[in-house]
């Protein structure tokens, strides 16, 4: 082979090489360049989807709009409590803020807008603020909504309000009496009046100054159950005891206004959870009402059953009754069917309001069934041993908080009887059939002792 044909094949294989290199090259180049963008992409869509996962789990409502006021992204929170969310920021402004004060506040250029939307019943505090879309010195702006479900605020405060009313209603009331009472005591002299005149002025003043001694443990009561102060002692009840000791002793109640008051137990009633002061105080409340507003001669029959798993007491009269549709009104603090009548026999209109609220602490509920001319039926459930105990296993199994003084004492008596002391993690897992297993060897040992 020649010099020249040597440099041929030299040149074409170094060619070869160089075009094999370069296609190489280009390929791993493109390659890196491909994965390089994917992970860029990916990284963008994980910063994405973790944004609309913060902004799905957020209790808020949030809506924005860029710098052409159109909607740029709005949480499934915005969408539940707006009924339409515009694309334009302008048409959300008319549609939520033109009674309100905020498309006002928008149009004259204010960087922080608040204000309330009703719709129905219900109120949601919206809140716009004027934001940058990029660094301090962008110039392009777009707007962040935030939107609020104030209702049950809302609703608190009108009953704070109403509260406040309420007592100081209640408390003038018995304050005027005495006031005037006294007065006339300090007015007309001792000298002035005979014995059995003094006698009653001094009894009026004496059974207001009860009133008010009654309304004032009612709220404290009242107080201490809203601010979970309230201490209780959870045992091992038998409802049924309870009922037929609180029925006795106010058998000379109703024998006062010839009533026929009687309890009856209808079989045996499994245990429940309780403190028995506030079961006490539950039946107390429920049996006075009843021999208050029965006529004379009326009748008052007090029940104890159980019907699955739950215990219950039932209060039965042959009084007035009273109108279905203040069935749930009956149990609001203060409520009075017939104002009259409450001042008559002392109430403070608190009493049912404590029942409701007493029965709640117990996990149970209360019931109500009247009308007018056929008397009235409360009646009282409370769960079983048996029922607050599954219920606590299967929330300690789902690693749910046992907040309650019921449900506590169930853990308790759950963990004592399996010897569990001190791991917090426990269960980590139970069954159905699990959790029924442990009940039943829980109350196959208590029936033994």
């Amino acid at each position: 082979m020649n010099t020249t044909a040597v440099i041929a094949v030299t040149a074409i294989i170094t060619t070869a090489i160089c075009m094999i290199a370069v296609l190489v090259w280009d390929r791993y180049h493109r390659q890196s360049k491909s994965e390089r963008m994917m992970n860029v992409i990916n990284q963008v869509r994980h910063e994405r989807f973790e944004s609309q996962a913060i902004l799905a789990a957020l209790d808020l409502g949030i809506i924005a709009y860029g710098s052409d006021d159109h909607l740029l992204t709005a949480n499934n929170k915005a969408r539940t409590m707006l009924y339409e969310i515009p694309e334009a920021f302008q048409e959300f402004c008319q549609i939520y803020g033109e009674e309100n004060g905020i498309r006002a506040s928008i149009l004259l250029g204010n960087e922080y807008v608040t204000g309330v939307y009703v719709s129905g019943d219900r109120s949601f505090r919206i809140t716009i603020q004027r934001q940058k879309l990029a660094g301090e010195s962008s110039r392009y702006y777009g707007h962040i909504v935030m939107v609020q479900d104030i209702t049950a605020i809302e609703n608190q405060e009108r009953r704070r309000k109403e509260f406040v009313a309420n007592v100081s209603h209640e408390l003038k009331t018995p304050l005027t009496t005495i006031k005037s009472w006294s007065e006339s005591l300090l007015d007309w002299g001792v000298d002035e009046k005979d014995a059995a005149g003094i006698k009653a002025d001094i009894q009026r003043i004496y059974d207001d100054s009860l009133r008010m001694e009654q309304l004032v443990s009612d709220l404290l009561l009242l107080s201490s159950i809203d601010s979970q102060g309230v201490q209780v002692d959870i045992q091992h009840i038998v409802l049924d005891r309870v009922a037929r000791s609180v029925t006795e002793r106010l058998l000379p109640q109703a024998e006062e206004r010839k009533q026929h008051l009687s309890f009856t137990r209808l079989g045996k009633l499994p245990l429940i959870y309780g403190d028995r002061v506030a079961l006490e105080r539950i039946l107390s409340n429920l049996i006075t009402n009843a021999i208050k507003y029965t006529q004379q001669g009326g009748k008052i029959s007090v029940y104890a059953n159980s019907l699955f798993d739950e215990v219950y007491v039932k209060v039965i009269d042959n009084g007035e009754g009273i109108k279905s549709e203040y069935h749930e009104e009956i149990f609001s603090r203060f409520f009075r069917l017939d104002t009259t009548g409450s001042r008559l026999f002392g109430g403070t209109g608190l009493g049912l309001s404590i029942v409701r609220e007493l029965t709640n602490l117990h996990r149970g509920r209360i019931e109500l069934k009247s009308e007018i001319g056929e008397g009235c039926e409360f009646i009282v459930f409370f769960p079983s041993l048996a029922k607050v105990r599954r219920d606590v296993l299967i929330d300690l199994a789902g690693h749910n908080v046992i907040d309650d003084a019921c449900g506590k004492a169930a853990e308790q008596d759950i963990r004592s009887f399996l010897k569990i002391k001190d791991d917090r993690e426990w269960p980590q897992h139970l069954t159905l059939q699990e959790v029924e297993l442990i009940l039943d060897k829980m109350s196959g040992v208590e029936q033994n002792n």
